[in-house]
């Protein structure tokens, strides 16, 4: 009776653990959350304010209006860039010129 108890006891454990880890490989990477959260902004879907969750269509237009004029400033056709980078990786990626 007690060999048939541990027995279940193991296979219970080796499932949870099967589960665990392919949940955790299923994670995406710190740089895929940033990238999507770019994509996000510059799509406009990134509520402005807290009570603005989901976004109206006039609220995405109007991110997008935003985001267009802040940061792609006269671009006809603004893809995802550079300019949608982080502050912090802007400036490492683009060094301020040596006097």
């Amino acid at each position: 009776m007690r060999a048939a108890k541990g027995a279940v006891v193991l296979a219970i454990t080796g499932i949870s653990f099967g589960l665990v880890s392919q949940s955790a490989m299923a994670q995406k990477s710190r740089q895929q959350v940033q990238q999507e959260l770019v994509q996000a902004q510059h799509d406009g879907v990134v509520p402005s304010t807290k009570t603005q969750y989901p976004p109206t269509d006039a609220m995405i237009a109007r991110n997008k209006e935003v985001h267009a004029v802040t940061t792609h400033r006269g671009e006809k056709s603004p893809a995802t860039d550079h300019h949608d980078q982080p502050v912090s990786r802007q400036a490492s990626a683009n060094p301020p010129p040596a006097k």
